[in-house]
């Protein structure tokens, strides 16, 4: 999914008096003529719905939906779902390319609706992959079932002979040098790649002593960052490796669950800087207060969007717990961590 942090933020922070500011989340499973008349049965209803100035503007952003759709279109492509906004008022349009096929939305209201792309961003957040071996590397950058090449770089590590005089021990150390030399090339073009994409989450694969020299060479920052390593051959499909990957991410994603409800009610318990409920965490986060806000996706859409939209512009983390959370249900399904009490 081609969407950061950064993007949800300024989404979040888009704010007009009148009802101009365009959402839109498109299902593209069933062809792009099935979301075209999703478009245009949505409009008829909302045009009723607006004013002379509203229509002009709703009608202006429309039309730079269906030019952004033409264009995917024409690019051929095969993704399960997008999303757009439009702010006329503010000159903004953002698009975003889905990891997952959404709830079909088309809506106006005074500020976007980012609830959906929040959840999305969550449950697929994007992980840094460093694939290794001693012929080929590749930095990828994985989100949900799509995997896309940031960098390929595929150079032979040569396997020196030993005529000439090389000795075995000359031959090992030359070998380790080239080894160390190749795997900090690649650190720090990852090092760069990982930080424009947002990444919070590195996975490095291969084998075994370039995944061994990798991770000698990553900086302090990053080795906080990698969550696993896997033995991999690069020759192998790239669905293959999502397949195997795909328990590792979700096991990642239940235990920060787990540490972040575990910190909520500790600090509750001790009545440290945490609230629980919805009144109390919707203050806290008009006060912004909110490091952390923990929302069940069993809250309801209104709420779980006023709530999301309020983290998100001020600079707040947002965690969506899966439902049956028991932990989280009991305080009404929505609890914050905060940066400071008051």
């Amino acid at each position: 999914m081609k969407v950061s942090k950064e993007l949800l933020r300024q989404l979040a922070q888009l704010s007009e008096t009148d009802r101009t500011v365009l959402s839109v989340y498109l299902d593209l499973r069933s062809g792009w003529d099935a979301a075209k008349h999703f478009i245009e049965k949505e409009s008829r209803r909302l045009l009723l719905l607006l004013n002379e100035d509203e229509r002009v503007q709703f009608e202006a952003s429309l039309s730079l939906l269906l030019d952004y759709l033409n264009e995917k279109r024409a690019q051929a492509f095969a993704g399960e779902g997008v999303a757009f906004f439009a702010d006329l008022g503010a000159h903004v349009s953002r698009s975003v390319e889905l990891s997952a096929a959404p709830e079909p939305l088309l809506a106006v209201d005074d500020e976007a609706i980012i609830h959906p792309l929040a959840l999305q961003l969550d449950e697929y957040e994007p992980i840094g992959v460093i694939m290794i071996d001693a012929f080929c590397t590749r930095i990828l950058i994985a989100a949900g079932e799509v995997m896309e090449d940031v960098d390929s770089m595929c150079k032979k590590i040569h396997h020196l002979s030993k005529a000439g005089g090389w000795s075995q021990m000359r031959y090992q150390r030359r070998r380790a040098k080239q080894v160390k030399h190749r795997a900090r090339d690649i650190v720090q073009k990852a090092v760069e790649i990982f930080r424009q994409a947002g990444v919070n989450r590195i996975l490095i694969a291969g084998r075994d002593r370039m995944v061994s020299a990798i991770e000698q060479e990553l900086p302090k920052l990053l080795q906080d960052k990698v969550v696993a390593t896997v033995r991999w051959d690069l020759n192998a499909p790239d669905d293959k490796f999502l397949r195997k990957i795909r328990p590792v991410l979700e096991e990642v994603e239940r235990s920060q669950e787990r540490d972040l409800l575990e910190k909520l009610l500790g600090e509750l318990r001790r009545h440290g800087p945490a609230v629980a409920g919805a009144e109390q965490t919707l203050q806290a986060l008009k006060r912004g207060q909110v490091d952390t806000l923990l929302v069940s996706q069993t809250l309801d859409f209104n709420t779980s969007e006023e709530l999301t939209s309020l983290a998100e512009s001020t600079g707040g983390y947002v965690e969506f717990v899966p439902e049956g959370n028991e932990t989280l249900e009991k305080l009404g399904g929505v609890g914050a961590i905060l940066r400071y009490k008051t």
